[in-house]
């Protein structure tokens, strides 16, 4: 029976169970390339993998990437076209050559972020070169398909698009709390949480109520990091030490 009010306590119990099952699906998804992925750095003894290996994990996530569109591609790609794929692959070329100029041509500009101002255990991005931002623009890629993938399914199943937003809110930033248990420091992990709440609500409206909506979701993600790398450089750089 279809539901008509929009809300998860009017769903069926088949419905219900299907909307658990999809949230542990994604979560293994998550968790699994998470937890591969720092076994990888540490077997090969890599401070800053991203920025050490960037083509291989590059490969990595997009290789995750794929294994995640296949497996979703009946929510992802049921009502896609050939020629609105070709269209929608080929909007995000200048938006990949603007970003990557950014963190090509603009961050190496800014102020180096000192050493003692920085905390003792740092997020990668913190002293990245330009290679960092290859393999994190595939892994945003693959963050991108397990968010489409979760909004997808419970607007098929006619929930409002505000308790979608609630729920993507709830599980984006809450995922992101999970940064606590890298050693990284309060400030860092509330930062990253309460962004990633903010981006998991309005990011299925983009989805849902725009035209382009991976490329709006995909480019603000990715433009997050950019910004927060920015003002880092500024906030913690060498000329803050010379003042």
């Amino acid at each position: 029976m279809q539901n008509r009010s929009g809300t998860f306590a009017s769903l069926s119990q088949f419905e219900l169970r299907a909307a658990a099952s999809l949230v542990v699906v994604v979560a293994s998804f998550w968790a699994v390339s998470s937890l591969l992925y720092y076994w990888l750095v540490d077997a090969m003894s890599l401070e800053r993998g991203y920025d050490e290996a960037p083509f291989l994990f590059t490969a990595y996530y997009l290789i995750w990437a794929g294994l995640a569109a296949v497996w979703f591609r009946a929510l992802l790609f049921s009502d896609l076209s050939a020629k609105r794929a070709s269209y929608q692959a080929a909007i995000m070329v200048p938006m990949m050559v603007v970003l990557g100029a950014y963190v090509t041509v603009v961050l190496p500009m800014l102020p180096e972020v000192s050493v003692d101002l920085a905390p003792s255990n740092p997020p990668e991005f913190m002293f990245a070169t330009a290679w960092y931002y290859l393999p994190k623009s595939a892994d945003i890629l693959f963050q991108q398909v397990l968010i489409a993938a979760m909004i997808f399914a419970m607007a098929r199943r006619n929930i409002k698009l505000r308790y979608i937003a609630i729920t993507m809110a709830i599980l984006f930033g809450g995922y992101h709390l999970t940064l606590g248990f890298d050693g990284f420091t309060a400030f860092y992990v509330t930062r990253f949480t309460l962004s990633a709440t903010v981006f998991g609500l309005f990011v299925p409206y983009l989805y849902l109520q725009s035209r382009n909506g991976f490329q709006w979701a995909y480019g603000l993600h990715w433009s997050f990091y950019a910004i927060d790398a920015t003002i880092t450089h500024f906030v913690l750089g060498d000329a803050v030490m010379s003042t």
